[in-house]
């Protein structure tokens, strides 16, 4: 009876063994197969990018031959349509542009989100039910409105009507919100006994603290930014103030496709927030898993 225990325990585990090994392959392999889902086409547009021939659209992931002469092409492309302008013109504007969104757009969302956590404000509460209202808006409602308040500015083909009306979000309100409602109070408390004023509480502890909800926004938000297409689109007919999605529209032609300059512009455009995020994954991955650890 003792050899027969045994066995079926070992039986058991043998069992238990082989669907834990079974359930990872099965994980391993639903993971690979996503992965190449989403890297396929990125893959073929560096690949098309780095094709000679830039007109018949190749499947290959892997040039036959590699060239740089797409790039080039993509480089003084827009200079068929104004002189003064290469795609550096471009680049260098939705870097202004996310830049001039992401850092105000980080200041303003985390002081409003700390104001309405530990400051007793009158009406706190119905302002943040607004703030979070406005992420159920979407962006298209709005659009008409926030246009004809930009042209009655005098804003369209500026900086600033493609930068001021999206220097605050809710979802950032919330994110800094539901962050600093996490902080004890007894460092604010300490702050204030060493004579630190509401402003340098902020500024020098409460803010350090919530680095990783700034690398999620700051990676939100550039994404965001840089992205955009359908507002500078509407107000921006200035082809020198144009963003980089914006420009990647002029290589597409009536009757034919120069499919190679476009990928090699479209690789430019990729790199720049490829870098961010690299640089922030880890204060990305903090931000976004907060929530779980803290409970």
């Amino acid at each position: 009876m003792p050899d027969a225990t045994v066995g079926q325990k070992s039986k058991r585990k043998t069992e238990v063994s082989c669907g834990r090994i079974t359930a990872g392959v099965v994980q391993y392999a639903a993971l690979i197969i996503g992965a190449f889902v989403m890297l396929a086409p990125v893959l073929w547009m560096i690949s098309t990018s780095l094709t000679a021939d830039s007109v018949i659209v190749s499947y290959k992931l892997i040039p036959t031959r590699v060239t740089l002469e797409n790039y080039v092409r993509a480089w003084t492309f827009p200079s068929n349509f104004d002189e003064s302008v290469t795609l550096g013109t471009f680049f260098l504007n939705s870097v202004l542009v996310s830049a001039l969104i992401t850092g105000p757009a980080l200041i303003i969302d985390s002081l409003a989100g700390y104001v309405l956590a530990r400051r007793k404000v009158p009406g706190s509460n119905l302002l943040f039910y607004m703030a979070l209202a406005t992420m159920m808006i979407p962006f298209y409602v709005i659009a008409v409105p926030l246009f004809l308040t930009v042209r009655k500015l005098r804003w369209l083909d500026t900086y600033q009507g493609m930068v001021v009306p999206f220097l605050a979000s809710g979802f950032g309100i919330f994110m800094f919100k539901q962050f600093f409602q996490t902080v004890p109070q007894d460092l604010e408390d300490a702050a204030l006994v060493d004579g630190c004023s509401a402003w340098r509480t902020y500024w020098s502890i409460m803010l350090p603290l919530a680095k990783p909800v700034v690398g999620t926004m700051a990676i939100f938000k550039v994404m965001w930014s840089w992205n955009q297409f359908f507002w500078p689109l509407l107000i921006i007919n200035n082809i020198r103030l144009k963003t980089l999605p914006l420009a990647l529209t002029m290589f597409r032609g009536l009757n034919v496709t120069q499919w190679g300059t476009l990928c090699a512009g479209m690789t430019v455009a990729t790199i720049p927030v490829v870098v961010v995020y690299l640089s922030m994954q880890d204060m990305f991955q903090k931000g976004i898993t907060m929530g779980a650890v803290k409970g």
